[in-house]
């Protein structure tokens, strides 16, 4: 992996991000993905990354729901681009940014072993959303799930659409609640100082 140079900066919610060296903050985070549709706003209905990430914790055991939790974090800065759409230079600067994140929230990267099991939940998930919220032409691609799927009914039933795009909204405050208790679950070896 490269370092990305210095490119400017990041507006967010809470102000300026030097870029790619800064991390927005944990509100930026839980604000953005409450509010960034998934499937580029392709879905049958509007689903927001936070509670795609949140049905991936459910998906995961205890030590792993952190990383579940802040899997698509980057998103903040892109937007949520579709996996056909991504090229490698867009990967590159999103692996490079997780680090960036992985840093400022004090937490080593999770192995590749433990990365790879949030990537099943993260297809899992995608199975479940595609035959719920997302967009049906994946059900030609994508099997069903049906322990996803019924996480998904969970949050839809759970959430409106006001607790996800204002800015006190319960989706974004559930975000933050649950990024500390996930890193309160984390072995002290992942902790940074």
């Amino acid at each position: 992996m490269t370092t990305l140079p210095r490119r400017g900066f990041l507006y967010t919610y809470s102000g300026k991000v030097s870029y790619p060296e800064g991390s927005p903050t944990l509100l930026d985070i839980a604000i953005s993905l409450s509010r960034e549709g998934r499937y580029a706003g392709h879905g049958l209905r509007f689903w927001p990354v936070a509670l795609h990430t949140f049905v991936v914790c459910d998906l995961l055991p205890e030590a792993l729901k952190f990383d579940g939790l802040v899997h698509d974090s980057t998103e903040t800065c892109s937007g949520d681009i579709p996996s056909p759409y991504k090229t490698p230079a867009l990967e590159e600067a999103e692996e490079e940014m997780l680090g960036v994140m992985y840093r400022s929230f004090g937490v080593i990267l999770p192995s590749k072993e433990d990365f790879a099991a949030v990537k099943i939940a993260d297809k899992l998930t995608l199975r479940g959303e595609v035959y719920t919220v997302g967009t049906v032409a994946l059900q030609d691609v994508y099997e069903r799930c049906a322990e996803a799927e019924e996480l998904v009914h969970k949050y839809v039933n759970l959430y409106s659409y006001e607790d996800c795009l204002e800015v006190s909204g319960r989706v974004p405050i559930e975000f933050m609640r649950r990024f500390r208790t996930y890193r309160s679950f984390l072995p002290t070896t992942r902790l940074l100082n």
